[in-house]
């Protein structure tokens, strides 16, 4: 028998092709990772008895190489007392009510900004009068939702 005559089977699968299309799609996933890394906020922001913190999902060198995702942590939530006029606490309050109706008040699209202050009130005062205290922080419209919600 002569094995020269009868060649081996050509296995051309197009591995070549289909590694190139493997790592174009982890380019992309990599990349659209780092658009969102670089679009979420990281620093931490405080309002009333929440604590909304950005941890990276992934390998943190400095840079997160993953996903940053948000996690919250809520104080207080067990104990709960009604606090007293003046305390830390009672401005933590006063930030969770005046940014819950907050969050219904900013889907209005034509609100901007601290806009929405006017239009809520706790304990007989504004919004924006709540502003002028130091120990009161609120957000904007625009830092309300992080995501837009069709319904």
């Amino acid at each position: 028998m002569d094995l020269r005559q009868n060649p081996l089977p050509d296995f051309d699968s197009g591995l070549e092709k289909n590694l190139f299309y493997l790592g174009l799609c982890v380019l992309l996933v990599a990349g659209m990772a780092a658009a969102n890394n670089l679009m979420t906020s990281t620093e931490s922001v405080e309002v009333g008895y929440t604590e909304v913190y950005y941890e990276c999902a992934g390998v943190d060198v400095g840079v997160c190489l993953g996903v940053e995702r948000p996690q919250y942590e809520t104080y207080n939530y067990d104990d709960y007392e009604e606090p007293e006029p003046g305390t830390e606490n009672y401005y933590r309050r006063v930030e969770s009510e005046l940014m819950l109706q907050a969050y219904n008040i900013c889907e209005d699209d034509s609100l901007t900004g601290m806009e929405w202050t006017s239009e809520a009130s706790y304990d007989n005062r504004t919004g924006k009068e709540w502003l002028e205290e130091d120990e009161v922080d609120l957000l904007s419209c625009d830092k309300t939702y992080r995501y837009q919600v069709d319904e």
